[in-house]
């Protein structure tokens, strides 16, 4: 009897343990295992490193760069290894358009907030400093509020946000990354449980909606780090309870519903209902473009 030609074309059935290989790779459990060993790891080692070897606070700017560098490449290094695809999210192709959208966006944005506040009564500025002293205080914070937004992206939104989707879907990933990370600064000065939540609420909806819409880093961390740098640097805000230097010394002032309080203007109604909206236009451009479908994770 003949053995028709169909059965000689078909494909060879990989192994048991290559079956077993390929359905642990697969697995929600496996890949939040080997993010913890290939990102977190590292990442934590990257600290503990620079912390004993660079205690010097004039080494600030060094020590952020280096633990956002080691971040970045052991992100790559999961996605390449374990997920075995090339790393779109971190493409440059397309990058300086989405940095240059998600700095003017995120630079109107808290404008629009300081705008409000004052209006309200809540803001008011004392004193504007000189061209020389923006230039110092560029200088001086950017790399510091910009090495904190790329950190904070890739660990909440690349890989947070982005294995929930595959897990929970696009909504409850987009709830559930938001309420960990506004609690995650829980620790700053200022902040209660209602601030982490509220956090959470209007960031981390806003920064994850910017993340969905393009699917790679680039959108969600400059405009992070507009929203951080203008606050902090230019209006003398405290961010997130943190404060530095800045181009102009302003002051909140009245209710903390209002002001935000010692953690500052990002606790404020103001900032929840902006953000909020803006996030909402986010969410829509995704939906347009297909982008909420838990299938265009990448």
């Amino acid at each position: 009897m003949t053995i028709p030609d169909t059965i000689h074309r078909m494909p060879p059935q990989p192994a048991g343990l290559t079956r077993w290989v390929q359905g642990v790779r697969a697995s929600n459990a496996a890949s939040w295992l080997a993010a913890v060993v290939l990102i977190g790891l590292p990442f934590v080692a990257a600290n503990i490193v620079v912390q004993r070897w660079m205690p010097d606070a004039g080494l600030r700017d060094l020590r952020n760069l280096l633990k956002a560098l080691v971040l970045m490449l052991a992100y790559v290094a999961y996605v390449r290894c374990w997920e075995r695809r090339p790393v779109r999210e971190l493409s440059a192709s397309g990058a300086a358009g989405e940095i240059g959208a998600g700095l003017m966006l995120g630079s109107l944005l808290f404008s629009c907030v300081v705008a409000l506040l004052f209006v309200a009564g809540a803001y008011s500025v004392e004193a504007v400093g000189t061209r020389d002293v923006f230039g110092s205080v560029l200088a001086s914070m950017a790399p510091k509020v910009a090495a904190g937004a790329l950190i904070e992206e890739v660990l909440f939104r690349l890989v947070l946000l982005r294995l929930l989707v595959r897990l929970l879907g696009v909504v409850w990933a987009l709830v559930a990354s938001s309420l960990v990370f506004g609690l995650a600064h829980l620790g700053n000065a200022g902040a209660t449980p209602l601030i982490g939540v509220l956090l959470g609420v209007e960031l981390g909806v806003l920064f994850g909606a910017a993340y969905l819409l393009t699917r790679r880093l680039w959108l969600c961390a400059a405009l992070h780090f507009a929203w951080n740098f203008v606050q902090g640097a230019v209006f003398s805000i405290a961010v997130s309870g943190h404060t530095g230097e800045a181009w102009l010394r302003g002051t909140l002032s009245g209710p903390a519903w209002l002001s935000g309080g010692a953690f500052g203007a990002e606790g404020s109604v103001v900032s929840v209902v902006l953000c909020l909206a803006a996030a909402g236009v986010l969410l829509t451009l995704a939906h347009r473009r297909g982008r909420l479908d838990a299938a265009a994770s990448s």
